[in-house]
């Protein structure tokens, strides 16, 4: 009689129980077109953000993204309902919904958090971190078939330890990623591929470590054949990443990459303007005006060949630049140097910057990656590859 009134009320506490929450599944950005253009890595961002170090190891299931950023208005259509705001009056305003809705021409999953103030309108999107990976794969990697599945799990996998380690690090801001090159590029439901779900999906949970905790994921297009240390941001060395050899007997993983090999040329008189006007950027040592370069020496490389410090002596004096940072001086129509593996020759009146690679060239090459899935070679070594020391697996 007692098992017959106590068996129930078991059943019932187990019923009302709350279920454990499960971790977001992660998603790759996706190798290049077929028509062989370059992946489109987070390589120029300005500068690495330092994530909340008080998150680093919390994973929660959802993540918030800044996907708009309007001086006067801004508008949310869904299904439902259609949503305007102002800028002006301080306010910070929850639109649940059940996704499909469209901001600035593009559809989006999951819900919405718009926060109005006098400097403008700050639009976030609001969705499970799996959904979020969906909508940055195909974009930061491309879309490749099923021979470059590998390629597309191992880039699951780093995309999804990166957003880990990032949440929280825009909180500032009131979310925890851009949704362009400051992290990883994100544009919602367009453009997602079948086969890039099905790699987050084999691949859910599935995250990078070093001694127990996630590292900071970085990742570039093209790295010429040599990766290079988180030295060049003049930023503390990692030990997982540390510089490695990326080539083969035949050659360099990366070669299919049309920067392989690279070349710009600027004429002196160019060159007078452009350092002059990008000198902030380049976090030059010194900034003054002169009207005359008389020489431009790399004096120091990283092991890569990287750029580690370059001068330029002019009638003026002399400055330098530090790093990746060289990369910004000659800045031209919106667009640095591919890399920061180059050297420089001049032929009379103008300066030839011979390079290699695209991107900063820390952590995993993308290129290289989707020539090691043809390879044979299986998502996790390839991680193991580019990232020294690390484990692959489930959080």
């Amino acid at each position: 009689m007692f098992l017959k009134l106590f068996l129930p009320l078991v059943l019932l506490l187990f019923a009302c129980a709350p279920l454990r929450p499960i971790a977001p599944a992660e998603e790759p950005p996706s190798p290049p077109p077929e028509k062989k253009e370059e992946p489109l890595p987070p390589t120029p961002t300005p500068e690495p953000v330092e994530p909340d170090t008080a998150k680093k190891q919390i994973i929660q299931k959802n993540i918030d993204v800044g996907v708009g950023f309007e001086k006067r208005s801004a508008v949310i259509a869904c299904p439902e309902k259609k949503w305007e705001f102002r800028a002006g009056k301080n306010s910070r305003t929850e639109i649940e919904t059940k996704g499909n809705c469209t901001y600035a021409g593009k559809t989006y999953r999951g819900s919405w958090i718009v926060i109005a103030a006098d400097t403008g309108v700050t639009v976030i999107n609001h969705l499970d971190t799996e959904d979020y990976l969906k909508g940055v794969v195909p974009h930061e990697i491309g879309k490749l078939n099923i021979e470059g599945f590998e390629a597309l799990k191992a880039q699951a996998v780093a995309a999804r330890t990166y957003a880990y380690i990032h949440l929280g690090s825009r909180k500032s801001q009131g979310f925890d990623v851009y949704a362009d090159t400051r992290d990883q590029v994100y544009n919602g439901r367009n453009d997602e591929d079948s086969l890039v779900n099905e790699a987050i999906l084999a691949t859910s949970n599935v995250v990078i470590k070093y001694n127990g905790n996630l590292i900071e994921a970085y990742y570039h297009s093209t790295c010429g054949g040599k990766t290079e240390s988180s030295e060049v941001w003049e930023k503390e060395s990692k030990p997982y990443l540390a510089a490695v050899l990326d080539s083969t007997e035949g050659g360099i993983f990366c070669e299919l990459s049309r920067y392989k090999k690279w070349e710009e040329k600027f004429s002196k008189t160019e060159l007078i303007k452009l350092f002059q006007k990008n000198a902030t950027n380049a976090k030059a040592d010194k900034i003054f005006s002169f009207s005359k370069i008389e020489r431009i020496l790399i004096t120091e490389k990283f092991p890569s060949g990287r750029v580690k410090r370059l001068v330029v002596f002019t009638d003026k004096g002399s400055f330098e630049v530090f790093g990746d940072k060289a990369r910004w001086l000659f800045q031209r129509a919106g667009k640095i140097l591919p890399s920061a593996l180059f050297s420089i020759s001049q032929n009379g009146n103008d300066y030839i910057i011979s390079g290699s690679g695209f991107g900063h060239g820390i952590g995993m090459c993308q290129f290289g990656v989707i020539a090691r899935a043809k390879a044979g070679q299986k998502f996790d070594d390839i991680l193991k590859a580019y990232y020294t020391g690390v484990s692959v697996e489930r959080y």
